[in-house]
């Protein structure tokens, strides 16, 4: 029996999937199209049929560690009520979201390395501008709902969860799991919501959102 052809996008994405576990483990100038196709399971051709070139390829990779980071943060959201909850959820959930998209998340910080190529540099700034995006509005929500204090400052807090998430991804890369294994994650969220939450134990609830029964 035939195998059945891969759709286009299917295609891209196996590529891309391909793609990012061999430079996470390696420099973008030592990752050849030929390592490429042969990890993908393709030929050469197929590649370039998706992709006109190898940083066409390297950028879209990065491209997509966004997009799948924020799809995960959309399914996170959709299990709790309200946006400081929501925002509590994702914070909790990223180390696993690190660890199960482990060659996307190392390959974000090996890119960094090449930030010098003005396409590398400009897709890492889309991602995190993006990422900050992202929290600042949830945070504005928050304020609007009363669950966090009008005086807070959104973006530059958005900026602090990521500097954590950045510094959790290093750690994770380095295999110091020790301060997620000891509980930081909730520590760190418990110091911060007693600064800036109107919420009373905004953890705890999370906590109880999340172990009550989904609605049929």
């Amino acid at each position: 029996m035939a195998r059945k052809r891969m759709s286009k996008n299917d295609r891209r994405v196996q590529l891309m999937d391909a793609a990012a576990r061999l430079f996470a483990r390696s420099s973008y100038d030592q990752v050849t199209t030929a390592e490429l196709a042969r990890a993908a399971g393709v030929t050469e051709p197929v590649i370039y049929q998706h992709f006109a070139t190898k940083l066409d390829l390297y950028v879209a990779v990065l491209r997509r560690a966004r997009e799948m980071t924020l799809e995960h943060y959309a399914q996170l959201e959709a299990r709790v009520p309200t946006p400081l909850l929501k925002l509590i959820a994702v914070i909790r959930a990223h180390g696993n979201i690190m660890r199960d998209n482990e060659p996307y998340f190392r390959l974000h910080l090996r890119a960094l390395a090449t930030s010098e190529m003005p396409r590398v540099k400009q897709v890492l700034r889309e991602n995190y501008l993006a990422y900050n995006r992202y929290f600042t509005e949830l945070i504005r929500k928050a304020q609007a709902q009363g669950e966090v204090h009008k005086a807070v400052d959104a973006e530059e807090t958005a900026w602090f969860i990521m500097s954590q998430g950045v510094m959790m991804n290093l750690c994770n890369q380095l295999g110091l799991t020790e301060l997620q294994e000891k509980g930081y994650v909730d520590r760190m969220l418990e110091d911060a919501l007693a600064h800036i939450a109107l919420a009373e134990e905004p953890l705890r609830l999370l906590k109880r959102a999340q172990a009550a029964p989904a609605r049929a």
